[in-house]
């Protein structure tokens, strides 16, 4: 245990649902919400099979993050992401039901949970490319450093790219890549369409 843990969107008590830093913006859009293991989830938006033609962008927000220090060895298991951001520290991104799997592998290592810290946009589709790079100079995956003005990662996902920030930035980096998607035919898209 942690003096950390009240930090932990998982010890979240009775019933309290987490949302994204992103979820007012998409009920403004229209995105139909569902509750998943405790968040409440943009599960579709208007327009999205139209979008995910040329790019989508969709809020992961709601899959766990554990910080891992030191980094140490990588947590190989299906469902899970491993970035080790360096040989100290490295980020666990995985759906809350792999959770528990996941908290079993780190061993001795000191484990954070920053759910509740981080923003996830997805994007995806044959555009993400190019909108990604409209949004940033790096081009060589995993990376750190700017994007859209701000510091964050990027990931290269299923075809497709992640982007990790603060999640205080969530809804300005998401709107930006929503920007730059909707140029090239895109827009947002909810996780059912991932």
């Amino acid at each position: 245990m942690s003096g950390l843990d009240f930090l932990s969107v998982g010890a979240a008590t009775g019933n309290a649902v987490s949302v994204s830093a992103i979820a007012r913006v998409q009920r403004d859009l229209g995105a139909r919400f569902e509750q998943r293991d405790g968040w409440d989830i943009p599960v579709s938006l208007p327009d999205e099979q139209e979008h995910l033609a040329a790019v989508g962008v969709a809020d992961l927000s709601h899959l766990t993050k554990l910080e891992l220090r030191p980094a140490g060895e990588p947590i190989d298991e299906e469902g899970v992401v491993w970035y080790a951001i360096s040989p100290r520290r490295a980020l666990v991104l995985c759906a809350a039901a792999r959770s528990a799997s996941v908290r079993e592998q780190v061993g001795e290592r000191f484990a954070l949970d920053v759910t509740g810290a981080y923003s996830i946009i997805a994007l995806t589709g044959p555009e993400a490319a190019t909108v990604l790079r409209r949004m940033t100079h790096l081009h060589h995956f995993p990376a750190s450093g700017e994007l859209a003005h701000i510091q964050g990662h990027v990931l290269e996902r299923s075809g497709g790219y992640w982007i990790i920030c603060a999640q205080e930035y969530g809804q300005y980096v998401w709107e930006v890549a929503v920007d730059r998607a909707s140029a090239l035919g895109g827009g947002p898209i909810g996780v059912d369409a991932l």
